[in-house]
């Protein structure tokens, strides 16, 4: 996405609309297996983009009646690589996936969804291929195969459902109740099994049920088909699923840990469809271009095309919250002289603030600097752009193009969360200080009677430490 045109090329859209393969394949009589019941039926499925081939077996139970799918390499095979029941989800199948005309050691998920009772049809997700051989995120190395061997290959998780409400309940949320389990019992065991003096666990699965579907939570057009009650309902279930996942370290309390909870950011439900700007995806084309900054080059016909006009253009906004001035000396095309740098800026400030959203005529723009003065807000400098500004509440998309103050629909926010607890830490408190990020490294370093680095720009929450003063307590998570 070079260019962001409209509602459709940003991200609420492409991100809730993830592309996979289906298969189809016709069911018929079991034949030419090795060990098959009489009233088995198979089917085949296509994997690794359709040059890898899998055969299931569709079995009746004792009632008579098709209940359970079997999943083999070959009908020769002795084994399945995978048994399936309505409504369960197996994760951590072992298998060998294609990529480039090479065969790898592979984890994947299975899902039967659907099975109709006399065997005429099935539903079934298979997940992507995880290479389970790759250790390059690893140090040392040797970890993987430990906790590969110990608890088991890690389960891929998956990025669809979105805007299908069945696939975000049947295949994202269980892929994530997998994976969680997974990282937090390989978490716990190299935990019980190494001095370590601080763990660090990122989990991701509330930012990307955020970018799935958290604008379904309200029902606005163009989504008016999703049902507002089913997603939060979604909402909820991700975050009880990242409350089972900390649960599984609150024992380490009684171990002499100390145990923070954080989070970069929050997301927020939409109030209002979001403005053609402020999408962090591509050049933004919608505000810009109705106030006359950017334009685009037509052909002989007069149709637009997807090319900047850079000789007629004075300004772009890309990158979420900024807007490059085309400056003459500095940029490639640039036509604007720098000595008329600053009268634009202040036009183009204006312009922000009184553009008005077509729809329900209120102001789109929370916030307007220039780069100098947006170091206030711990911006600024040559990488961000000649103007900083923030959507205004009620028009963000999830973070990052508002303030990390903003609210949105159902009780949702960006306001990152905050919670410590254990050895050192004081019980019960809540602290009135305005705890930032940068406060993080210099709170834990003291907690480990560490040095603080000499980098942070943050400082120590000796609010919330017992003595209020520098000690050491044990560990941290």
């Amino acid at each position: 996405r070079t260019y962001v045109h409209g509602l459709e090329d940003s991200e609420l859209m492409i991100g809730a609309r993830v592309g996979y393969d289906v298969v189809r394949s016709p069911i018929r009589r079991a034949e030419s297996w090795e060990d098959a019941p009489n009233d088995a039926l198979e089917f085949s499925l296509l994997l690794s983009g359709g040059v890898q081939r899998r055969v299931g077996l569709i079995l009746k139970d004792e009632a008579g009646n098709y209940s359970a799918v079997k999943i083999y390499r070959n009908k020769k095979s002795a084994r399945p690589i995978a048994t399936l029941r309505v409504g369960e989800m197996v994760s951590g199948v072992l298998d060998e996936a294609e990529k480039n005309g090479q065969a790898k050691l592979c984890s994947r998920s299975y899902k039967l969804i659907e099975l109709a009772e006399d065997g005429s049809s099935l539903k079934l997700w298979v997940s992507n291929a995880l290479d389970v051989t790759n250790d390059t995120l690893w140090s040392p190395a040797s970890l993987l195969a430990q906790l590969r061997d110990s608890v088991g290959p890690p389960p891929p998780v998956s990025l669809i459902g979105g805007e299908d409400a069945r696939l975000v309940e049947e295949v994202f949320l269980p892929s994530w109740d997998a994976y969680n389990r997974w990282q937090a019992e390989s978490l716990k065991r190299l935990m019980d099994r190494n001095d370590y003096g601080a763990v660090f666990t990122h989990l991701h699965n509330v930012d990307c049920a955020g970018h799935q579907f958290w604008h379904l939570a309200k029902k606005l057009s163009p989504w008016d088909y999703a049902d507002e009650a089913a997603y939060q309902r979604f909402i909820e279930r991700v975050y009880v699923q990242t409350d089972e996942y900390l649960g599984a370290f609150l024992p380490y309390l009684d171990k002499g840990w100390s145990i923070f909870i954080v989070s970069d950011h929050g997301l927020l439900v939409g109030e209002n469809v979001p403005p053609d700007i402020g999408e962090y995806g591509g050049l933004n084309l919608g505000v810009m271009k109705e106030l006359g900054y950017t334009v685009l080059k037509r052909d002989a016909d007069g149709r637009e095309l997807d090319q900047v006009d850079w000789e007629k253009t004075r300004a772009v906004q890309i990158r979420s919250n900024y807007i490059y001035v085309n400056l003459r000396g500095r940029d490639k095309y640039g036509i604007v002289e720098p000595e008329d740098k600053y009268e634009l800026e202040e036009r183009i400030i204006s312009d922000l603030y009184s553009y008005r959203d077509p729809r329900t005529g209120r102001r789109v723009v929370g916030l307007a600097m220039r780069n100098r003065d947006s170091r206030v807000l711990g911006l600024g400098g040559k990488e961000c752009g000649d103007i900083v500004f923030t959507v205004d509440e009620g028009y963000n998309r999830l973070h990052g193009d508002g303030l990390t103050t903003a609210r949105g629909y159902f009780g949702t926010s960006v306001t990152p969360v905050f919670i410590a607890a254990g050895g050192g830490i004081l019980k019960g408190r809540t602290t009135r200080r305005e705890i930032r990020q940068v406060d993080l490294a210099p709170t834990i370093s003291t907690l480990l009677g560490l040095r603080v680095p000499q980098e942070c720009e943050g400082a120590p929450i000796y609010q919330i430490l017992e003595d209020g003063h520098e000690s050491t307590y044990g560990r941290g998570i």
